[in-house]
């Protein structure tokens, strides 16, 4: 079974702090760098440092504060092994160059990056299994320094895939092989520098490629480069083959790809899997299913959509026009085997709006919950939007009828062109002189920050409530399910995605306050089936088990049932 990590880190950090230059230049005083390394101990990261002997004194005091700090041994620019195998080398420096800055000695120090990687694996103070390398000064490039940090040290608390992997973010392509001249007179940008992130295995190999090779390199090509030139050439003439991932100099430098924190739920098996026997509908294939529990019936939703995505992620719509048409089948399932016992069309007519032509059809990505004695449904819609683009529509769902009645379209609190993914909250209230206790009914509008609005007489979205959320990721949350009261606190199901292609979604679990709706708990990322294009909107618990419905590239629907103890909600908002 798969078991998540505590709040124990799992990383060590690694740096350095070496003063090279013998007078200060771009306002970079020892005061200012060791001022921006304070944002970065600050975060609580477990980090070690390697610092040269003369600055061994002031290294020492500031760190005092800081028991997440550990100083690893004293080393002189001259002691390391770049700088003895560039001893008795004729050598020459790039003709394009921040002449200020890029000296010998600071080339040196770059290149040592990967020998202090290794040391600190050797010795190991903290028992990681994770190693990354961050530049000292790193904060001065965050532009939203806060969140960054924040993400920081969200970071070195994830869980990490069994397999190995050596992360290295970067800007520009992979230079060709044999290409000794993109790389010999001037930075090329293939990797940032700043920050890496590994395996202890794959760090410790990328140093063993540096004794290999460096030698043979520093001597044929007489150029003390840039380590991120030599990096590229590494990857261009030998076997390693880190995985690069986009970024810049600027807080993306340290958003790594978040497959590589994901626990794919299914490599250790469900409780339950259950896939049903839908029905056949030309050209349209079974997608994403909403529940809900009613008095006393299991009642889910299936979206059944007219498209496909293939392999590579790009989508072929199987219509004539390129219409994208969604139709809802209505199902009652079983007690014992939540199966569903008829599928049912429901009656798209009985929405009560005029249909308008557009390239897509349908009530879309439909939501049920309990109101009031009814079951409502919220879903997204554009052929009865009265403007070009995406609207919600709120209404009753009838599955004894298949129909919709008391169907609303709203309007967003500002000024936009698509609205997804309005998760509706029911809570009851006091009202009125005698203080009799009514449901009221609210929507989760967005999660960053999280903001949760009121219907008003004009079907208008009012926010009544911001909560600030200061937790990674959740600036991309989306969606997903309806929050389910556990007499604790309301449960739920987000998702967030990477624009990769295929496109990539992963999902957290959420526990809100119960009458504030204020963000509390949350679990690992994780997926259930796959990495790639899944969803989840049905979410029930029952029996001590969480129940999922979930669909791979918007088809391949199934039932999932786990454990609470498989996703813990280990995490606190900050």
């Amino acid at each position: 079974m798969t078991e998540f990590i505590t709040k124990e880190s799992k990383i060590t950090f690694v740096t350095s702090f070496i003063d090279i230059y013998e007078t200060t230049f771009e306002d970079k005083t020892i005061e200012w760098r060791f001022e921006k390394f304070r944002d970065i101990v600050s975060t609580g990261i477990q980090i070690c440092v390697y610092v040269s002997p003369e600055c061994y004194d002031v290294l020492y005091e500031f760190v005092k504060d800081f028991a997440n700090v550990k100083i690893m041994k004293r080393v002189s620019i001259e002691s390391t092994w770049i700088a003895k195998e560039c001893a008795d080398v004729e050598y020459y420096l790039p003709e394009y160059r921040n002449y200020p800055k890029d000296i010998p000695h600071y080339m040196m120090l770059i290149n040592s990056k990967c020998e202090f990687l290794y040391d600190a694996i050797q010795e190991n103070p903290w028992g990681s299994t994770h190693f990354a390398w961050i530049d000292f000064s790193i904060s001065y490039v965050f532009h939203n320094k806060e969140a960054t940090l924040e993400y920081l040290a969200a970071l070195s608390l994830r869980t990490f895939i069994k397999e190995p992997f050596l992360l290295i973010p970067g800007c520009w392509d992979k230079i060709a092989e044999n290409n000794v001249d993109q790389i010999s007179n001037g930075v090329y940008w293939r990797y940032c520098g700043g920050f890496l992130l590994g395996d202890a295995k794959s760090v410790e190999q990328m140093f063993l490629l540096y004794k290999q090779y460096y030698p043979e390199w520093i001597r044929t090509h007489q150029k003390l480069v840039w380590e991120v030139n030599f990096w590229a050439w590494l990857e261009a003439n030998t076997e390693w083959s880190p995985r690069w991932y986009k970024a810049d100099h600027n807080d993306c430098i340290i958003h790594i790809p978040l497959d590589v924190c994901c626990i794919v739920l299914i490599q250790d098996g469900f409780d339950t899997m259950t896939t049903y026997d839908y029905p056949q509908i030309d050209t349209y294939e079974p997608a994403s299913a909403s529940y809900i529990y009613f008095q006393g019936k299991h009642i889910l939703n299936t979206r059944y959509v007219n498209y496909w995505y293939w392999e590579t992620g790009h989508c072929h719509i199987k219509h004539p026009e390129d219409f994208i048409i969604t139709k809802n089948i209505c199902s009652e399932l079983d007690e014992d085997t939540l199966t569903p016992m008829f599928y049912k069309e429901m009656d798209d007519a009985s929405v009560g709006f005029q249909s308008k032509r557009c390239y897509f059809y349908g009530l879309e990505d439909i939501r049920l919950y309990e109101y009031r004695n009814t079951i409502r449904f919220i879903a997204t819609n554009i052929d009865y939007s009265p403007m070009e683009w995406n609207r919600m529509i709120v209404g009753e769902y009838h599955p004894d009828t298949q129909t919709y009645s008391n169907c609303r379209i709203t309007e967003p609190p500002y000024e936009s062109w698509c609205e997804k993914n309005w998760i509706p909250l029911v809570r009851k209230e006091p009202i009125g002189d005698n203080g009799e206790l009514i449901e009221q009914e609210y929507f989760i509008y967005k999660w960053y920050p999280m903001e949760v609005g009121k219907l008003d007489e004009n079907n208008k979205l009012n926010i009544v409530y911001r909560h600030i959320i200061n937790a990674p990721e959740f600036h991309r949350v989306r969606g997903s399910t309806q929050f389910i009261d556990n007499g604790e606190y309301l449960i739920g199901l987000v998702h967030l995605s990477e624009s990769t292609l295929p496109r990539r979604y992963y999902h957290i679990m959420v526990a809100l306050d119960r009458t504030t709706f204020k963000p509390t708990k949350y679990s690992e990322i994780f997926s259930f089936r796959h990495i790639g294009i899944e969803f989840c909107i049905g979410f029930a618990i029952r029996n001590r088990k969480y129940v999922f419905w979930t669909s791979l590239k918007d088809r391949e629907p199934m039932m999932v049932m786990c454990d609470f103890n498989r996703i813990p909600l280990i995490y606190d908002f900050w």
